[in-house]
């Protein structure tokens, strides 16, 4: 093997992309579709029909100031952050976002003993790694990146 096809594939393996393509597909469909969605619905019965919403309840019991705008925050942080990340759109800024709120949900869930910590703490981490990484070539991003690398003729 020559040394510069060892190089290129001990820097940046060919399968990477494709990796972190199936890491943003994972984490951000099941974030929108088991957290992001619900909090949506109920953040609109919120605020249309006043209905009460659990999720500030809990934040209020956990001692969270402004419990309204931490709960609205953390539903678009769930909803469209995790939508960004899986298009790959501002996705290291989404994901940097999603692993705060998951890292205040980690400590927040092993503080009241809650099942769902370890749950927390993938999402963190899993959100982290796509922060560090980026969204890999298969992404919005990407295209924007070639497309503002690529001078246009006038």
């Amino acid at each position: 093997m020559d040394n510069a096809r060892q190089t290129k594939s001990i820097s940046r393996p060919e399968t990477l992309d494709a990796g972190l393509l199936m890491l943003r597909i994972g984490a951000g469909f099941s974030l929108f579709a088991l957290f992001g969605l619900a909090k949506v619905k109920s953040a609109f019965a919120f605020s249309v029909h006043h209905q009460p919403w659990i999720f500030i309840e809990f934040l209020r019991r956990l001692g969270f100031p402004l419990p309204t705008v931490a709960a609205f925050v953390q539903t678009l942080n769930e909803s469209l952050g995790a939508l960004f990340v899986l298009i790959g759109f501002y996705a290291r800024v989404a994901a940097a976002f999603l692993a705060v709120g998951f890292a205040i949900a980690t400590y927040c869930s092993a503080r009241i003993a809650e099942p769902s910590v370890f749950m927390a703490a993938c999402y963190c981490l899993m959100f982290l790694a796509l922060s560090l990484t980026g969204p890999g070539k298969y992404s919005i991003d990407n295209l924007r990146a070639i497309a503002i690398a690529t001078p246009t003729k006038r």
